[in-house]
């Protein structure tokens, strides 16, 4: 979430007395785990709080890694120095309350509100019911599920069971939440497994769908694609250690989404043998166009994104496949390029034009970038002993990964010319 620029703003000329100290820090250091709550970046989590350190005339130094804050304190001649670290069990993607953290910033950088005031609008975000209730999370797995097979390009029975297998994979999510600590440490992996063991038991019920594939879009929104995309530009903005854990905690999810799915696949294969089904053949684009909004607002519900701005994220999303659209006539990659281009710009201009965060458009619509169709097309290759096939078809999977990457951060650049403020704050 870019709220702040470090580098521009006066500090407040507050009286550096103790209890200015002990609430500036109060706000401060719930802030930082506000943001990095809902929001998930350690690089914008880092320049945001500096900023705000600075304003309320203190110095500090902030170390942000994934789920980690470790935050030093002081006011001038070291006086009153205090350290806080801040640890978070996980990042639970909000960006209607992300949004309302972003306007306590602002109140408090102007002096509308003070540093204790914050502190408690900051607990009231945390207390407050969560905009979207398991009934319409439920309905968002589902069209997720629904959405993705469309655009994979499979069979109408085959989205259908996709949405069904989605709409079960949210309610092996609430059982996990409830269960002990050894399948709540390991949901991604007890979720696919279960998930991906039902696909091939309706595969022997209904013989000519796809089990592997509709597992894939039961799952699809575990997939992690904003955090690969996400760990290189922590590291290009010199956030090195939070780049690689995003990244390794990316892939760690990665193999655990994909070790569930072939362990599910081959029990239910095992008890109930079935002929392997036919590669994908693609479906009318016409349909893809139709179904891309279904898909956009679930990203939107499950990401939390407030009601009055689901529509930018289907206008944003729609700019951002027709790029692909357009790319993909060039080559298997040119594609994703030019969305991610496109993504980035679009999202840019959509949070500096609704004074929303970046990440209310950029997390939702990320996700359509992601190599679906090629990724199941690899694994249809190996499953079949095809080799060599199946290797070419990774080494493209991992080529439009990093086409995604170099989109998002050339559309980045090209969106940040223009995204300063006169006030000195940035979306």
């Amino acid at each position: 979430m870019d709220m702040t620029d470090t580098g521009s703003g006066d500090a407040m000329n507050l009286p550096g007395n103790t209890r200015h100290f002990d609430d500036s820090v109060r706000f401060i250091t719930a802030l930082a785990k506000a943001i990095d709550q809902y929001g998930g970046h350690s690089h914008d989590t880092d320049k945001t709080v500096q900023h705000v350190i600075q304003v309320l005339g203190l110095k500090g130094e902030i170390l942000a890694v994934p789920n980690t804050m470790i935050l030093a304190l002081w006011q001038d001649d070291m006086h009153h120095q205090t350290i806080h670290i801040a640890t978070t069990r996980g990042t639970n993607y909000d960006m209607a309350r992300l949004g309302k953290v972003r306007d306590i910033v602002a109140d408090v950088e102007c002096g509308r509100v003070s540093p204790a005031g914050g502190f408690v609008r900051l607990n009231e975000i945390e207390r407050a019911p969560a905009l979207y209730g398991n009934y319409k999370k439920a309905l968002a797995f589902f069209l997720a599920g629904v959405g993705f097979g469309v655009i994979l390009g499979i069979s109408w029975l085959d989205v259908l069971i996709g949405g069904v297998l989605g709409l079960m994979a949210f309610g092996v999510e609430l059982l996990a939440d409830r269960s002990g600590r050894v399948v709540n440490n390991t949901p991604e992996l007890t979720i696919s497994l279960i998930i991906a063991c039902i696909a091939g038991l309706t595969g022997v019920m209904l013989p000519g769908i796809h089990p592997l594939v509709v597992t894939v879009c039961a799952l699809t929104i575990y997939i992690p694609g904003f955090g690969l995309t996400l760990a290189p530009r922590e590291i290009i903005h010199g956030d090195t250690l939070s780049g690689i854990l995003y990244f390794t905690n990316a892939l760690f999810v990665s193999v655990k989404l994909l070790l569930g799915t072939f362990l599910g696949l081959g029990i239910a294969h095992y008890l109930f043998p079935v002929a392997v089904s036919e590669p994908l053949t693609g479906i009318n684009p016409l349909f893809i166009w139709i179904f891309i909004p279904l898909l956009l607002i679930s990203n939107g519900i499950l990401f939390g994104v407030s009601p009055d701005r689901l529509w930018l994220v289907i206008v944003c999303g729609l700019v951002v496949w027709a790029g692909v659209t357009l790319g993909n006539t060039f080559g298997f990659w040119q594609g994703a390029f030019v969305g991610a281009i496109l993504l980035a710009l679009t999202a840019r201009i959509a949070a500096r034009r609704f004074s929303i965060p970046l990440s209310t458009v950029l997390l939702p619509v990320v996700l359509m970038l992601v190599p679906g169709f090629m990724f199941v097309q690899a694994l249809y290759m190996f499953n079949a002993n095809q080799i060599v096939p199946g290797i070419n078809a990774t080494f493209q999977v991992v080529a439009i990964i990093a086409a995604i990457i170099c989109g998002i951060f050339i559309g980045d650049i090209l969106g940040s010319w223009k995204g300063i403020k006169k006030n000195g704050t940035t979306e």
